[in-house]
């Protein structure tokens, strides 16, 4: 009986005719939502595998000079490496899985030279270079590597070096000093401090014979100078560094008196903020001082003379000097002596040179707020602030006075306030990502559009069409009896299909259709004609 109520031959046979005609079955707005879905589920696949047959690209070196530019991508070139060159030609793109090795290769070859050229350019000896082209070469290197060391700074982007070295005389009084020139390329938003620019200067005066550090200059790509001359800012102008010192002194004192103070009242019931003025001038004083009351003897002098003696004489000539002639005179004067002494006296001096520290604090100003006492809350009132005493006010003053060493006769202040605080309504700060180099994350973005076209595929198209392929193939495990009857209420509604079809064709069995399905209606019709042909 089963076999004999088989499936008609005009009925699908397979799967994939079973999903064509169940699609065709489908409402209009069924279908083209299926068709869009397919049209963009294509468009998405191949994007997916365009992009996927294209190598990624990842940043080789960027912001190169142009020379280095060029030198990098004739290497590339001859190493057959393809390369993508953005940000007008200053930055070298290649695929990322030869990126580590391409810098290797680039590293052997001595690029990038960093804008300039090195020692390497004695490599290459020639017999024919002259010793001023030597020397001129010599000057090019020591620019050269300056300009890379200093380029190795984090704010400085790209620098070069102008160094004149005059030729050594004999005499020291015909020499002329070394000078340096040094212009730095920041990156945007950022700056060089006092130390950082001593730092350059420093490196380069180190670095050069005969060179002095006031002798370099540095300054940046908007042409300000960014040296400055020591003398020049002790003489009323204060340095950054100056003001740096001050806050810092402002800073140290400001946390001593909190100290305390979170100790005394708690943690957020006082506030101190200090001001002081300090002192830059170099000052240098000379004294010489004279006591008139305490002489030195400066020097001495002696002189003592005597006189008295017996005086021999005789007859002048031969006689009178001949051996054993007595026939002489003898006279005799009267002794005499005579002493002289000169003293010189100095008066006492004293010479003293003080040279006074700079940076030394020549007022202090002290601010304290303390918040009032709090009462707390209790079932008949409120919570309320009440000031505090005048006694705690000056306690709080004097303990903070005695840490910060105020001196009142050298013109130091200090207020202390109690006021209740406000605690400000909470804001939280947005915080941005750090900038990190997107092409690293590409493979990520390229997994993340497959898994989404992967999703989108599946909800749009395959799920449908497994749903629809899963209630068709569902029909098919029937029993025997069930398959009987659909069969049988299959060909009932085909009988009744051709019936219908044949009343269509015959007028008098449409005519008697139309009397059984409504005879009411029939009768007020026969009824009519009937009268009609009474009054006729």
């Amino acid at each position: 009986m089963a076999e004999e109520t088989t499936t008609p031959a005009e009925q699908p046979t397979n799967g994939w005719q079973i999903l064509v005609a169940s699609i065709k079955q489908w409402p209009l707005s069924r279908k083209i939502a299926l068709a869009a879905a397919a049209v963009v589920s294509i468009a998405l696949f191949a994007v997916i595998i365009i992009q996927a047959r294209t190598a990624d690209y990842q940043l080789l070196y960027g912001n190169l000079a142009q020379g280095d530019a060029a030198a990098m991508v004739e290497w590339l070139n001859s190493q057959n490496v393809p390369y993508r060159l953005t940000n007008n030609g200053q930055n070298i793109l290649i695929p990322s899985t030869s990126v580590h090795e391409t810098r290797l290769g680039l590293a052997s070859a001595g690029l990038p030279q960093g804008g300039g050229v090195g020692f390497e350019i004695f490599d290459k000896q020639s017999f024919a270079l002259t010793d001023f082209v030597q020397k001129v070469n010599y000057s090019r290197a020591l620019q050269g590597e300056l300009a890379r060391t200093i380029s190795t700074l984090g704010p400085v982007q790209a620098a070069r070096v102008h160094l004149v070295l005059p030729e050594k005389r004999l005499f020291k009084n015909q020499q002329k000093p070394a000078t340096a020139s040094v212009i730095l390329t920041l990156a945007p938003g950022r700056r060089l401090g006092e130390s950082q620019v001593e730092g350059i200067t420093h490196l380069v005066s180190s670095a050069i014979e005969g060179l002095a550090q006031e002798n370099v200059t540095v300054i940046d790509q908007n042409g300000n100078v960014l040296t400055q001359n020591a003398d020049h800012n002790m003489i009323g102008n204060l340095s950054p560094d100056m003001l740096q010192f001050q806050l810092q002194v402002e800073q140290h004192l400001e946390e001593r008196a909190q100290a305390l103070l979170d100790k005394a009242l708690g943690a957020k019931n006082g506030m101190v903020r200090v001001t002081a003025t300090l002192d830059f001038a170099h000052t240098e004083k000379t004294e010489e001082l004279f006591d008139p009351e305490e002489p030195v003897i400066r020097s001495e002098q002696t002189s003592e003379e005597k006189s008295g003696s017996e005086i021999v004489g005789g007859i002048p000539g031969v006689q009178s000097n001949l051996q054993g002639n007595t026939a002489q005179s003898v006279g005799v004067t009267p002794p005499s002596s005579r002493s002289q002494k000169t003293t010189n006296y100095e008066i006492s001096k004293v010479v003293s040179k003080t040279i006074n520290p700079v940076g030394t604090v020549q007022k202090i100003s002290v601010s304290v707020l303390v918040a009032d006492k709090v009462i707390p809350a209790t079932e008949e009132k409120p919570q309320e602030t009440v000031p505090r005493t005048e006694n705690e006010l000056l306690t709080v003053e004097k303990m903070i006075s005695s840490a910060l060493g105020l001196d009142k006769a050298r013109g130091d202040k200090i207020e202390v306030t109690s006021m209740p605080f406000i605690d400000p309504p909470s804001m939280e700060s947005e915080q941005g990502l750090a900038a990190t180099d997107m092409y690293q994350f590409m493979p990520f973005v390229r997994y993340g559009v497959l898994l989404a076209g992967g999703l989108l595929a599946y909800f749009l198209l395959v799920r449908p069409v497994i749903k629809t392929l899963k209630g068709e193939v569902t029909q098919h495990y029937k029993t025997v009896e069930e398959m009987e009857a659909e069969a049988a209420q299959q060909q009932q509604q085909t009988e009744e299909k051709e019936r219908e079809a044949l009343i269509m064709k015959d007028p008098v069995l449409r005519i008697r259709k139309s009397v059984d399905e409504n005879p009411i209606f029939s009768a007020h019709v026969i009824k009519n004609w009937i009268e009609e042909a009474k009054n006729s």
